[in-house]
């Protein structure tokens, strides 16, 4: 077969820039660590780190939402945790106060404590997070969501739903926290029913009944039928009357039943001698088993009746309870019916913030199992990044001592090949002649 020169010379033109492009690619591998410089050398492979790598990007973005509602979380839990410490304070200033032995100071020294605890209440309901958003505020974080009023109340300007962020496929945790389901829809007195001093002369704003002339106070209550209470105060709007008189057959006490604040179909359900400090029971519609009971601390004065309306629990926000324990303790101290007064207001706040603390302790209890979710999650993610990343690195990382080796190989052969490129350069028949 003969060869022309120009065929000859072609072939090892080729060869030689066969050689310095391969030399090239060993050279930029070496540099970037990148095995997959030319994705047509390996397209299988090129292909598999283009999609690690979108699945990389996108765990590390529900990371990143996962910290951020971790943050939110674990900030929510302390703040609460800060709530239920300074609801624990004012427990123990009302039981303080809830005695005959307090003068008219220690009670301004406790309602100027109560008017800076409910100051530091709004303070720790209004927290921001790092960014700067309101964590109880629902999904309107953008404004604090508690205002403190001049008259004392406190209005609400969030909204019962919640900001939620992606930390995986199909998996989403809160960043924030409807303000309104903790602080202000809380379950008043025990839950079911609350006590309301009643008579002609009463006042919500007071907690008491002037009316009421002696000591007698009720507790809270205790609901001993779950489901009879429940039918009768929940399902019926039912409410009791309860009556204690100081006359001239001597203490008594009787239990009106009826529905509605007319006491419609009332009737006298319970009825007997009464002995202060005894508990009073209401039997259920049957009449077979008591439904509730109450206690009782204190008697009427001769010739007086203390009356109490057992009603329908409703609910009732945390700053309303602060603002009523402030206005049972203005209302000062020294005669029977101030006391009387006082000690009543107390009772039932004390029955209110128990039943926060209660509310505290159940959305602390759901932070947590979310903050878990949250950590079980990272930890995944995490593991699975390692896993990507660790494949991905297997494709694209460069082996240095195999890329090493070809190099020199390349090197040695393009040297090899630029020396003959050069001779077929020389070569002619004119040598020879």
């Amino acid at each position: 077969m003969r060869v022309s020169t120009p065929e000859f010379y072609q072939s090892s033109l080729s060869g030689l820039l066969n050689q310095q492009s391969t030399l090239n690619n060993l050279s930029q591998q070496l540099s970037t660590g990148n095995a997959l410089i030319d994705p047509s050398s390996n397209p299988v492979a090129y292909a598999q780190t283009l999609n690690l790598s979108a699945r990389i990007a996108n765990l590390n973005q529900y990371q990143q939402s996962n910290n951020y509602a971790q943050q939110n979380l674990q900030l929510s839990s302390s703040t609460l945790q800060s709530v239920s410490t300074l609801i624990t304070q004012v427990q123990q200033l009302a039981v303080q106060m809830n005695n005959g032995t307090v003068n008219g100071k220690d009670l301004r020294n406790a309602v100027t404590a109560m008017q800076g605890n409910l100051q530091q209440l709004v303070q720790l309901a209004n927290t921001q997070d790092a960014n700067g958003s309101y964590i109880f505020g629902g999904s309107e974080s953008n404004r604090p969501p508690f205002q403190l009023q001049s008259n004392g109340s406190v209005q609400y300007l969030g909204d019962s739903a919640q900001k939620t962020l992606q930390i995986g496929p199909g998996l989403s945790v809160p960043s924030s926290q409807a303000g309104n389901a903790i602080f202000m829809n809380v379950p008043a007195g025990n839950g079911t029913f609350t006590v309301v001093p009643s008579g002609s002369n009463y006042s919500a704003s007071s907690g008491a009944s002037s009316g009421n002339v002696g000591t007698t106070t009720l507790g809270p209550g205790a609901v001993v039928d779950a489901k009879a209470a429940n039918d009768f105060f929940v399902a019926q709007g039912g409410q009791l009357v309860v009556t204690i008189s100081n006359g001239t057959s001597g203490l008594t006490y009787s239990v009106s039943s009826g529905v509605g604040s007319g006491m419609a179909s009332s009737g006298i359900v319970a009825s007997g001698t009464y002995t202060p400090g005894m508990s009073i029971s209401v039997p259920s519609a049957g009449g077979a088993s008591p439904m509730l009971s109450v206690s009782t601390a204190g008697e009427p004065a001769p010739g007086q009746s203390a009356t109490f309306t057992l009603q329908p629990a409703g609910t009732q926000s945390i700053f309303q309870t602060f603002q009523n324990l402030i206005q049972a303790l203005q209302a000062g101290s020294g005669s029977p019916g101030a006391n009387t007064q006082r000690a009543q207001g107390i009772s039932n706040a004390l029955a209110n913030l128990s039943q926060f603390q209660t509310t505290l302790l159940s959305t602390q209890a759901t932070i947590g199992s979310e903050l878990q979710q949250a950590q079980n999650v990272s930890n995944l993610n995490t593991n699975l990044l390692q896993q990507f990343q660790t494949t991905q690195g297997n494709l694209q990382d460069v082996s240095y001592p195999q890329v090493i080796t070809q190099f020199q190989q390349s090197s040695t052969a393009l040297q090899a090949a630029q020396k003959a490129f050069v001779q077929v350069q020389g070569l002619s028949l004119f040598q020879y002649i």
